[in-house]
């Protein structure tokens, strides 16, 4: 038996981790070999040379974007093929202390007494998700922080331009991005490990920001959260994401 990773061709950073974590973890539970075509941010290579022919192989696709059925995937007898973004807090939280070891993240942090607020923009003003200006500027103005440091894919952003200059932000990054990279470049990596080290964050509905925020040690981090439904919200449906947590108490559900 064997897990097999088969990254989604529309996912980048962010869901490359989720979808690899959970191959990782699963491997672990089947206590069978892994395969996958790298992650590269991380120094891991593939090893997918290996992998060999496959045996009554089932796909996490079956089950939808995000939900998976656990205790079927670890019971079946044969190989499992993960091809779906397996976003939902559940299935990482246990495995928390061992994923930052596994990612080599460092006990350091950085912008103490700050909050760094991750503004993605890009991608998501084409599929009508962008949080924008409005929920960028009251959460700052009811977060109780004097100090405010942007990390973006878009610094030219009109949002970004005015909270620098009517919200009193700074910039931590360059923050352009106009083509699509699966290997984060070094100024992405960059804005990752600013996020996932500094004291406070305010994350955007993006698994690039949830990533660093599960992965660090914050002493606040601020969760978009939306009345009636338990996930971010981003178009909604029977195969929901859940990625809200809350650990060692740290987590303030913001309402939009």
């Amino acid at each position: 038996m064997k897990v097999i990773v088969k990254y989604d061709p529309a996912g980048r950073m962010g869901n490359r981790i989720f979808q690899y974590t959970f191959g990782y973890i699963l491997s672990k539970l089947k206590n069978c070999s892994f395969y996958h075509d790298s992650l590269p941010n991380f120094g891991i290579s593939s090893n997918l040379d290996g992998v060999g022919s496959l045996n009554n192989y089932i796909n996490t696709r079956q089950y939808g974007d995000h939900h998976a059925d656990i205790d079927m995937l670890v019971n079946h007898k044969g190989d499992v093929i993960v091809d779906s973004f397996v976003q939902k807090s559940k299935f990482y939280i246990e495995y928390r202390e061992e994923l930052k070891n596994l990612f080599k993240v460092k006990d350091t942090t950085v912008n103490k007494n700050k909050l760094v607020l991750h503004v993605r923009e890009t991608d998501y003003v084409t599929i009508n998700a962008f949080l924008g200006y409005d929920y960028y500027s009251q959460l700052i103005s009811s977060s109780g922080y004097k100090n405010v440091v942007i990390v973006t894919d878009n610094s030219k952003s009109n949002t970004v331009q005015k909270l620098i200059n009517e919200d009193g932000c700074t910039l931590s990054t360059a923050g352009v991005v106009d083509t699509f990279a699966v290997r984060s470049d070094s100024r992405a990596m960059d804005d990752f490990k600013t996020l996932m080290y500094s004291e406070n964050i305010a994350i955007s509905q993006s698994s690039f920001s949830w990533w660093a925020a599960f992965l660090g040690n914050h002493k606040k981090i601020i969760f978009p959260f939306k009345t009636g439904l338990d996930w971010w919200p981003v178009n909604p449906g029977k195969d929901d994401i859940d990625l809200y947590f809350n650990i060692d108490k740290v987590t303030q559900q913001y309402i939009i």
